[in-house]
């Protein structure tokens, strides 16, 4: 990735990587299955200039490690407000692509508190 570098975060014991950039509201890009940080390479730093922008590899994917064993989509929602949670984010607008998707749905339902906006790109789960 370009000038970006990624970054580790431990959550629940195990290592995920992400990319943080820019500032102001924060978008979280969620992949498709077997995607990672680098499908959302050409949007982040356009978006980053007037967002707080987070790409995440889901569990398993990319550089994070597996996750525990669930790889529901709630217990990937729910990964991914621990996420936010941890970088001190209260609220974002979820952009996902395909099974990123189906995520961002299933994390608007659990905590629609955090949610600001939906995006679904060819989204999976309708």
């Amino acid at each position: 990735m370009n000038a970006m570098k990624s970054k580790t975060v431990s959550l629940h014991g195990r290592p995920v990587t992400y990319v943080e950039a820019g500032s102001g509201p924060v978008l979280l890009l969620i992949h498709g299955m077997a995607g990672n940080i680098g499908n959302w390479q050409e949007v982040i730093e356009p978006l980053a200039r007037h967002h707080t922008v987070i790409a995440p590899d889901l569990p398993g994917h990319g550089a994070s490690a597996p996750g525990a064993g669930d790889y529901s989509l709630g217990a990937l929602a729910a990964g991914l407000r621990d996420l936010l949670v941890v970088l001190g984010h209260e609220r974002a607008t979820l952009v996902g692509h395909s099974l990123g998707g189906g995520i961002a749905m299933q994390f608007a339902y659990q905590f629609p508190e955090m949610t600001e906006r939906l995006v679904l790109v060819s989204s999976g789960g309708l």
